[in-house]
């Protein structure tokens, strides 16, 4: 059952700063307490203390070892010496102040040892893994960090973590799963938000409720959410749909009602990276936790209480139906001063996506100089003379508008190897587009030629889309017909290879009309002129059928030996005359030899 914030809270406020595990000096004048708890922050602790003397111009506890950053530091609080633990963690900002008409302190920032995870960047491939396995392995790496991981089931086949802080890649993954991250006594704690279950606290108007402002904001609600992803498998969008959620019990404004003001039916979540099914759903469900955890938002002040933590419940009375009931605590700040305790609870939390409020990865062109924003046009000036030898391309780059607006970028191809690859350069004047590494304009990267009213293509486009060509600048041809299944070779002069599914055949065309083509029947072979075989060794023809010699004027064979063999007969026959002669013997011979 709820209990006020005042029960068990009669007597003097009390607190006890512990440092190093030893309590401070008593004499030191603490003048204010302030510790903030926030769903998705790091817990962080102000202390503010009179310290500094114009006198002898020294600054006493601020010379001590007490407050040195690294120190451990607890804070506890209550009434009577009875107290709590509202803070663990490290001392991390030690500073001084002077204002204006001399007043002097001493102003200590502490944090839970999560901040650890905030500060370096990392980058790192997570094969096969789901979300609760990767955020507890990160957590894993603090030693004074312990962690609580609600379980993910989904698996990842790859997942990467690129030039970003751990604590930004768990908020991120913790968020697109519908968690929230709460960080509390160097714990960190990934799970669904605790919206179920009984308020451990009640703040009821007229008895303990100190001060108090909440509103609804209907644009925050919505009735369904879909989360939509390319799937490369499918050629299709793969889709995921989250299912509405609300804390039971929280006034008597209806979610449903509310996301039914603007009549947003079709709320969609898009991503053009592969994502499942399930991790969809998930991430549509993440939505709609915030939908559900913004519904409701404001904040609250009472009599200070330990009790008071991020990720519960806190039930309010006696400020109308509208708000009487349940709401769900996103922020608790404790405040001790002027020996005064007071919380301040902040219901709900902001709607928008932690990517939204600030920038959680590196910065672009890694901070190193101003970055270049999107694709770039350039005109190519000159292909060679890279005084690196790097396979540079001399580019200008118009939006420049220098003098010196010339650029040396490299040329990405569909294959480059050692010695091997493609090797298609573009002309001197060509339009190309540009894209730059990590968006620093001082790394440039040719990324294709670009076609317009002046670079015409070499051919026209058509509906159909059946030619696909390579032409060079002296009109080289390669030609693909996809509609004919017919592929092309072709020169200036009418030189040519074609060869032809469609016609079954492969034809040789030369600029003085001779061809070679080979169909289905046969081998033809044509020429304006004379046609000559030559060989160093043998030259053999060969058929299984008839072979037929020709020709209309002189037909010569001519050899060292000259044999004719007939397996059957033989006849040589002359129209006009017929000779046989020979300047040594001339021999005749067969089993019947007959002359006329």
């Amino acid at each position: 059952m709820a209990t006020s914030p005042s029960s068990n809270s009669t007597g003097v406020t009390t607190y006890t700063i512990k440092v190093g595990g030893n309590a401070i000096d008593s004499s030191i004048g603490v003048i204010a307490i302030h510790i903030y708890y926030q769903i998705n922050h790091i817990a962080t602790a102000e202390i503010t203390i009179s310290d500094g003397d114009m006198a002898s111009q020294s600054f006493d506890i601020s010379d001590t070892e007490t407050f040195k950053p690294g120190s451990t530091i607890s804070i506890s609080a209550g009434y009577a010496s009875d107290e709590k633990t509202i803070f663990e963690g490290i001392i991390i900002s030690h500073g001084i102040e002077i204002t204006s008409n001399n007043s002097t302190f001493l102003n200590i920032v502490c944090k839970d040892q999560a901040i650890a995870m905030t500060i370096a960047k990392h980058s790192q491939c997570f094969l096969a893994k789901s979300d609760s396995n990767i955020i507890s392995g990160l957590i894993a790496k603090y030693s004074n960090v312990t962690s609580s991981v609600g379980s993910i089931a989904d698996t990842h086949a790859e997942l990467v973590q690129f030039n970003s802080t751990d604590w930004d890649f768990i908020l991120t993954r913790a968020e697109a799963n519908g968690f929230v991250v709460t960080n509390q006594s160097n714990k960190v704690t990934v799970n669904k938000p605790s919206v179920s279950g009984s308020a451990t606290l009640v703040v009821t108007y007229g008895t303990d409720l100190m001060s108090f402002s909440a509103k609804v904001d209907a644009r925050n609600q919505l009735s369904s959410v879909t989360a939509t992803a390319w799937d490369s498998t499918k050629q299709n969008m793969a889709t995921g749909t989250g299912s509405a959620q609300s804390i039971s019990g929280q006034g008597n404004f209806s979610s449903s009602d509310l996301a039914q003001v603007l009549g947003i039916s079709d709320y969609t979540l898009q991503t053009s990276s592969t994502v499942s099914s399930d991790s969809l759903t998930s991430w549509a469900n993440g939505q709609l936790v915030k939908a559900m955890l913004s519904k409701v938002r404001g904040n609250v002040t009472f009599q200070g209480n330990a009790s008071a933590k991020i990720d519960s419940l806190l039930e309010l009375a006696g400020v109308g139906e509208r708000y009487n009931g349940s709401h769900y605590i996103g922020g608790i700040h404790h405040n001790i001063e002027k020996g005064q305790w007071i919380t301040i609870a902040e219901l709900g939390m902001s709607p928008m996506w932690s990517a939204e409020y600030r920038d959680i990865g590196a910065p672009a062109a890694s901070g190193y100089l101003p970055p270049v924003d999107g694709l770039q046009i350039g005109v190519v000036t000159k292909l060679n003379e890279d005084p690196e030898s790097n396979y540079r391309i001399q580019i200008k780059i118009p939006t420049l508008n220098s003098e010196s607006n010339l650029i040396w970028a490299r040329l990405a191809t569909y294959y480059a190897s050692s010695g091997c690859g493609n090797f298609f350069i573009p002309e001197v004047g060509d339009e190309v587009i540009v894209g730059c590494i990590n968006q620093d304009p001082s790394n440039p990267i040719i990324l294709g030629s670009l076609y317009s009213s002046q670079n015409k293509m070499p051919n026209e486009l058509t509906a159909e889309n059946h030619i696909k060509t390579i032409v060079t600048k002296s009109k080289l041809k390669v030609i693909f017909d996809d509609e004919n299944s017919v592929m092309t070779l072709e020169t200036p002069n009418g030189n040519s290879i074609v060869m032809s599914d469609k016609d079954k055949s492969i034809t040789l065309t030369d600029q003085n009309s001779n061809t070679i083509s080979m169909g289905e029947s046969g081998i033809n072979i044509t020429s304006n002129k004379d046609i000559t075989i030559s060989a160093k060794n043998a030259v053999k023809i060969e058929s299984t059928g008839d072979t037929t010699v020709k020709a209309t004027g002189d037909a010569k064979i001519s050899g060292l030996n000259v044999s004719v063999q007939a397996n059957t007969g033989l006849t040589l026959k002359g129209n006009a005359t017929a000779e046989l002669s020979c300047s040594g013997i001339t021999t005749i011979k067969g089993a019947i030899v007959k002359i006329n």
